[in-house]
């Protein structure tokens, strides 16, 4: 989708950044929302329920698209108050495309 609206962003430095959200969330209507933000901003990961309040996401992209990513994690969906996000450097590649997984489920490399 986003490819339709081409810019100087796509060319950025690539990043890979795990992110440790938690806080008052519903956490399917949580992963719901950072799926449809990861792919309308084209950024490969996956993201997974860590906690009964929490969620793990690894995203990798353009440096200021994982940001945007980030940035609306931060503001969550409306029924969301975000108490903690914390990042760290990934340092495996997550597999093309953005899904959401079992926290059962080992990651998709």
């Amino acid at each position: 989708m986003r490819s339709e609206y081409a810019s100087d962003i796509e060319g950025g430095t690539l990043v890979r950044t795990r992110y440790e959200i938690s806080g008052r969330i519903n956490v399917p209507d949580y992963l719901e929302f950072v799926a449809e933000r990861a792919a309308w901003l084209d950024i490969s990961g996956w993201a997974a329920a860590s906690g009964e309040h929490s969620v793990t996401l690894v995203a990798a992209g353009p440096e200021a698209l994982v940001g945007a990513l980030e940035m609306a994690c931060t503001l969550g969906p409306l029924n969301a108050l975000v108490e903690t996000i914390e990042a760290a450097a990934e340092v495996r590649s997550p597999a093309p495309g953005f899904i959401i997984r079992s926290s059962r489920e080992s990651p998709p490399y």
